[in-house]
């Protein structure tokens, strides 16, 4: 009986050990789960791939100097997700500034509003932005306040908003910034409604929807015997003629276009980097000298001639701003949408007799 008792002892510590054993081999580690891939967002402006919440905000629009001995070099411009570029008076343009995904600290020099820069600004709902404004532009805000347009002057609206900068020249020396424009309008009313509407179509590829319009008129050189692979030729400049000294150059430069006026390659101030461009909507919108002084008087809304020049191409299209209340569109002749290249976008609206030059060909209306 000892005996047996003595191997059942022997045993149970034999199963013991090896259970032990087993305890102690850390089992295999599980393997990782892979990491759900999250779909890219997309700006609703300009089509760029952007970090997700950026455009949860109202879209603010920013009346922006261009006078060429005292406001250039401009600040903001760089981070402006959509530019109108129209002319104020006598010749001199003057930009609007969308901007919804950035937020630079700089912005300006802020000049005053024109009726169809309101009209321009009004189908995107924004905080717009100015110091002033023609006397035909009064009952018109006034009307549009009490409608609930966050109109931010900074002569008799929100003064806060804005500042001078002493090293220029009134009144070429007033600036905002998105955080001031955005932590001031809650103050007034003016409710951070983010921005949920579609303006443009965009694709990578514009060969893939549409061909270029009106195609080259000088067939290729043939091949000489040294060359028989010769290199395409370099994408054209692009050239848009308003009046006195505001020609504009855009130089394709293989990811956009870098933008200049009288030979001087813009860019920020204090930041030497030249814009990156990546579509130019230039659109001819008629409009009517009001008095001496050039101020213009122009009807927006409707359908109008226009071209889309993005990645060394031109595309003959038609501008479509049906209201107050719609997104302007960009087509083709068949009603269709033009795609633009996902970045910043200039919209040039030119005078009648303005020109648009894309290597060989010219468009004027």
């Amino acid at each position: 009986m000892r005996r047996l008792v003595g191997q059942a002892l022997f045993v149970a510590l034999l199963l013991s050990a090896a259970c032990g054993r087993q305890q102690a081999t850390p089992p295999p580690a599980p393997s990782p789960m892979p990491r759900p891939t999250r779909p890219p967002v997309y700006s609703l402006l300009n089509g760029a791939v952007v970090p997700p919440k950026s455009g949860n905000h109202r879209i603010a629009a920013v009346m922006i100097d261009n006078y060429p001995r005292d406001a250039r070099p401009q600040s903001g411009l760089r981070d402006a997700d959509v530019i109108y570029e129209v002319e104020a008076e006598g010749g001199i343009t003057r930009y609007m500034a969308l901007y919804l995904e950035r937020a630079p600290a700089k912005i300006g020099p802020v000049r005053s509003a024109r009726t169809y820069f309101v009209d321009f600004a009004r189908p995107y709902n924004p905080l717009f932005a100015h110091a002033g404004e023609n006397n035909d532009v009064w009952a018109m805000l006034a009307d549009l306040r009490d409608s609930g347009f966050a109109d931010m002057d900074q002569i008799v609206g929100t003064p806060e908003a804005f500042w001078r900068d002493s090293s220029r020249d009134m009144p070429h020396n007033l600036y905002t910034s998105i955080a001031k424009m955005r932590t001031t309008a809650p103050k007034y009313g003016y409710k951070d409604i983010p921005f949920n509407a579609e303006e443009f179509a965009f694709a990578p590829d514009p060969l893939a929807t549409a061909t270029p319009d009106p195609p080259p008129s000088v067939s290729p050189d043939p091949p000489s015997p040294t060359s028989p692979n010769p290199a395409p030729s370099a994408p054209p400049d692009a050239i848009l003629t308003f009046w006195n000294d505001y020609t504009v150059r855009f130089h394709p430069t293989g990811d956009g276009y870098e933008r200049s006026i009288k030979g001087v390659v813009q860019h920020d101030l204090g930041d030497p980097r030249p814009y990156k461009i990546a579509d130019i909507i230039a659109v001819w919108i008629p409009a009517k000298v009001l008095d001496a002084l050039g101020d213009l008087q122009m009807e927006i809304y409707g359908s109008f001639p226009a071209v889309l020049i993005r990645d060394g191409n031109a595309f003959n299209g038609t501008w479509v701003a049906p209201s107050p209340d719609s997104m302007p569109q960009l087509v083709d002749k068949d009603g269709q949408a033009l795609p633009l290249a996902p970045g910043q976008i200039y919209v040039e609206v030119l005078p009648q007799g303005g020109t648009v030059k894309n290597g060989k060909n010219i468009w004027s209306h």
